[in-house]
């Protein structure tokens, strides 16, 4: 695997948006789990960035380790106690895509 690229640089300023907060959280329910996003319009925005930006990746694009983009303490900086989430954009294997469990690169 190469250097680490920066994901989605062309939308740096909206997803690295001063003041940005978002919270997930996976709540228990009786009839199983939940997952929750809470945040303010800057973090909500972001994430919404990071969504489309990952949605117009080119098919080349999309079978690289571009195709995910990490949210969690460490990276995106989610509020603390947030469980991490990884947001994929891939087709289905009818494509060539393989289960994430078969691809030959681990996402960090």
């Amino acid at each position: 695997m190469g250097t680490p690229q920066e994901r989605l640089p062309e939308r740096k300023e909206e997803i690295l948006a001063p003041g940005a907060r978002l919270q997930i959280t996976l709540n228990e329910r009786s009839s199983g789990k939940e997952v929750e996003i809470v945040g303010n319009q800057r973090g909500l925005q972001a994430l919404a960035s990071i969504c489309s930006g990952l949605a117009e990746l080119t098919p080349e694009q999309l079978l690289t380790a571009a195709n995910h983009y990490h949210l969690d303490e460490h990276f995106w900086g989610t509020e603390k106690g947030s469980v991490p989430l990884v947001i994929y954009c891939h087709e289905d294997t009818w494509q060539g895509w393989l289960n994430p469990s078969e691809w030959s690169f681990k996402p960090s």
